[in-house]
């Protein structure tokens, strides 16, 4: 096999990541990609830094040993830690933070951004560093919550519900963009409009994205023959199919894995 045809991977600790996966694969649908929802371990967001790490760097070891050619790290706070991924394996890793921050930057106008991300990814500061740097005023909000509901599969009532409830911290800081910093959160955005209206909404699929088609394309990497998509899953099998109803890009179905 060539160093084109080889699959991309992709994992997150659940299901969120397949909303990065579904945006990349329409970009790029002659690629193969292999996903890994690390539902196993799901959430990354409330685990130590050291946890998140461990479970980084196990994931990125088995999608290594499946033979990718580029990792993307489709879940924000485990792109924190993109170091470990980083420290074993030589194929490009890509983070969800840095192109979705750019991204922020290019279309906020008051220069005031919100960010909502998992506990542990608003503890580290990522996202309030790189707006900062950028001349950008960031709001940060953690949301954890929205994570155990989405991959629980709650309500229509009990999402909107929460998003209101949670969003009322914000809803007057005046901020122009929000920035959806945990791949599950895109999945609430007709709840979050009801709250703040038409602002911007910038999720991570197009930027990560682009990214890596930026990346692939500088070594040659491309591929236009392929367009299969494995769902793996750490957890249960019939847990991920019923959280993941809404995913619409063509798979072929969803198997369990173990990876310790």
């Amino acid at each position: 096999m060539g160093e084109a045809e080889k699959p991309i991977g992709v994992f997150d600790s659940g299901v969120g990541g397949l909303t990065v996966l579904e945006s990349m694969a329409a970009m790029l649908p002659g690629e193969d990609f292999i996903y890994v929802a690390d539902q196993g371990h799901c959430p990354y967001g409330t685990k130590t830094a050291e946890q998140i790490g461990d479970r980084v760097e196990k994931v990125t070891r088995y999608l290594v040993s499946c033979g990718v050619k580029a990792i993307v790290i489709a879940c924000n706070t485990a792109s924190v830690r993109i170091d470990r991924a980083r420290a074993v394996t030589d194929i490009p890793v890509i983070s969800v933070i840095q192109p979705t921050c750019a991204r922020a930057v290019e279309v906020t106008r008051n220069k005031k951004v919100a960010v909502l991300g998992t506990v542990s990814t608003i503890k580290s500061g990522t996202y309030q560093k790189i707006l900062q740097e950028s001349g950008v005023t960031c709001v940060p909000l953690a949301c954890s919550e929205f994570v155990e509901y989405i991959e629980r599969g709650g309500s229509e009532e009990e999402g909107e519900r929460l998003v209101r409830d949670k969003l009322g911290a914000i809803k007057d800081a005046g901020m122009d963009t929000l920035v959806h910093g945990c791949t599950h959160f895109s999945l609430l955005e007709k709840y979050m409009r009801k709250v703040l209206g038409d602002i911007n909404y910038v999720a991570c699929g197009q930027p990560a994205g682009e990214e890596l088609k930026k990346i692939l394309a500088r070594s040659g990497a491309l591929n236009a023959a392929g367009g299969r998509i494995r769902v793996l899953t750490t957890g249960s099998v019939e847990g991920a199919k019923r959280s993941m109803s809404w995913f619409g890009a063509a798979h072929e179905g969803v198997a369990h894995v173990d990876i310790e």
